[in-house]
């Protein structure tokens, strides 16, 4: 964060907490779950402290986590790899946690496929996963917030202007995403794209 004033936006480490909390509250200890992901997911930071922060949570509520990790470049593609591979090697997994709602997305495709049915949790809070939560495809998942950080962000740039004081890095949180508030959310999110 050299020569940045401010830092406004997610705490990765802690999305990853709160997504993995949410998954073990759907789940048994003693479940097993898997974290589908790309082998440069562990060297960019977003997604890595994602990992880690979802991993920590799972194991805490005593479930077991399977990764899996292959060099494919096309993330949809990847993602249906690894997650297969993970389903053959573990056929009781009972959860899936994913770094993005896109690779969620695409793992909930690979469980139809293979006939099962389970939660999976990503984390963008995109418009087509709020719509699986909303029809009941899904049970929850977390989403960040996007224009929080954007409105924190002007608040804060104007503090800077006047050459207030303003806090070095500024979490803008995560939203749980379940059925009660589903629709509320696409409607703000639907809202916004008017």
């Amino acid at each position: 964060m050299e020569h940045k004033t401010s830092y406004i936006g997610t705490d990765n480490f802690e999305l990853g907490r709160k997504a993995g909390e949410l998954l073990a509250s759907q789940l048994q200890p003693g479940d097993e779950v898997a974290l589908p992901f790309l082998a440069e997911d562990l060297t960019y930071p977003v997604f890595g402290e994602r990992i880690k922060g979802a991993i920590f949570s799972l194991e805490n509520a005593g479930i077991k986590v399977w990764t899996e990790q292959v060099n494919v470049s096309n993330e949809s593609l990847a993602t249906r790899e690894v997650l297969i591979a993970i389903l053959q090697k573990h056929p009781d997994i009972k959860g899936v946690y994913a770094t993005t709602d896109i690779k969620a997305i695409d793992a909930l495709t690979v469980i139809k496929e293979q006939g099962l049915k389970m939660p999976v949790i990503g984390t963008d809070g995109i418009t087509e996963m709020i719509e699986l939560i909303e029809d009941g495809t899904l049970p929850s998942t977390v989403a960040q917030n996007p224009y929080d950080m954007g409105y924190i962000s002007i608040e804060t740039a104007l503090k800077v202007i006047k050459g207030e004081k303003v806090q070095r890095n500024i979490d803008t949180d995560v939203d749980i995403i379940s059925k009660d508030n589903a629709k509320l959310k696409l409607d703000f999110l639907r809202g916004l794209l008017k």
